[in-house]
């Protein structure tokens, strides 16, 4: 039977670092009947190895109005691609994290249109979802915001809006098995220990029925890290700038700012909700969680995550560690400038003086020449 697995994230479970090496692995998996395509779409902003994006992927037109004919269109070529390779492979692998969110928005019959699809086609679809503990993907999330989407929210204004993340995932996942069937559907979790063969990569290629092996590359560790102590305050701050709309700037500053986050997360451990603030977060969904680790990954009577929660003090603007924060960005930064601009100044001298020697090449044959002659005559 052809199969179509469609991994949809859910998002802050290193899906791109998964992109990533299935996109780097492409001719070790078409060698065991799988095949990780790359399609000719292009989402603004979006690598192409996040291949599933074309299934509910949004596009403007040039006046800024979104363009569902586009995004159709996108999607029955899309489909045209997967039947097309059906014929040489077993199976098509395709992801995007954004499905996730995008099924209860973009594209709320998204798992009707697929199933109608995967009859037309003669093929059976496999839903794959990692799942990291609700608080710690909230607070993720906003952290994920701050550093690279360029958010001025403060934590309170964006704790206001939580019930736009989804976070009851039972709710969700029954919703989808009653169109698609929760025999198709490969729960896993994204958590410290939990992976099959240790890793990420190794556990994820397992829900394809594949085992991690020396053919593979795993070129890219998971490093997709967020800001902690007081960086993730500086960046908001900073992304007030219409300068941090730059790319390059952008990148700058986020990179400095990750070389002095784990200082300040030495010095100033703190989290952005209490102890007992993330135990009465956590609270509505565990009843979810456990029909989770009962019904997908049958484990009766187990949790589906670790509930344990570590005592850091709640975080405070006004936290002694502040100052420290800010000499220590200031000297990372004034450090970085001062090593690019000895470089600059290292590379200007060399093309000066092959621009010495391209101008004035007599002046150099004869001052060798003028060597030699001395030379010799030793």
């Amino acid at each position: 039977m052809k199969v179509l697995h469609i991994h949809i994230g859910a998002p802050k479970t290193a899906t791109t670092s998964i992109q990533f090496f299935c996109s780097e692995n492409a001719a070790v998996l078409a060698k065991k009947g799988f095949c990780y395509p790359i399609f000719p779409f292009s989402y603004p902003g979006i690598a192409p190895g996040h291949n599933g994006r074309f299934l509910l992927g949004k596009l403007k037109d040039e006046n800024g109005v979104r363009n569902i004919a586009q995004e159709e269109k996108n999607f029955k070529e899309g489909m045209e691609i997967v039947n097309e390779l059906f014929k040489k492979y077993d199976n098509i692998v395709v992801s995007d994290e954004s499905i996730w969110r995008g099924m209860d928005s973009e594209k709320k019959d998204l798992w009707e249109v697929m199933m109608q699809e995967a009859e037309k086609g003669g093929f059976k679809l496999h839903i794959i979802v990692y799942f990291r503990r609700q608080d710690k993907y909230f607070l993720s999330h906003w952290n994920q915001q701050v550093k690279k989407q360029r958010s001025e929210e403060t934590f309170e204004a964006y704790a206001d809006r939580i019930n736009r993340l989804r976070l009851d995932y039972y709710g969700k996942l029954s919703r989808m098995a009653e169109i698609v069937g929760k025999e198709n559907i490969t729960v896993r979790r994204f958590e410290s220990g939990q992976f099959e063969g240790g890793t990420i990569y190794s556990d994820f290629l397992t829900t394809l029925g594949l085992t991690l092996t020396e053919e593979y590359n795993v070129s890219q560790e998971v490093r997709n890290t967020g800001l902690y102590g007081n960086t993730h305050e500086i960046k908001r701050l900073l992304n007030s700038f219409p300068e941090m709309k730059q790319g390059r700037t952008q990148y700058f500053i986020m990179e400095t700012l990750q070389k002095c986050s784990d200082f300040s997360k030495e010095k100033y451990p703190a989290e952005m909700y209490s102890k007992e603030e993330i135990e009465a977060f956590l609270e509505p969904y565990k009843e979810g969680n456990r029909k989770i680790a009962e019904e997908y990954l049958n484990e009766q009577g187990k949790e589906l995550f670790d509930n344990t929660v570590k005592d850091l003090p709640k975080w405070q603007k006004d936290n002694p560690y502040m100052l420290e924060d800010l000499i220590r960005f200031t000297g990372v930064m004034g450090m970085s400038l001062y090593q690019e601009n000895q470089q600059l100044k290292k590379e200007l001298e060399e093309l000066s003086n092959e621009f010495f020697h391209i101008r004035h090449p007599f002046k150099t044959i004869a001052r060798k020449l003028k060597k030699d002659g001395k030379n010799s005559s030793k």
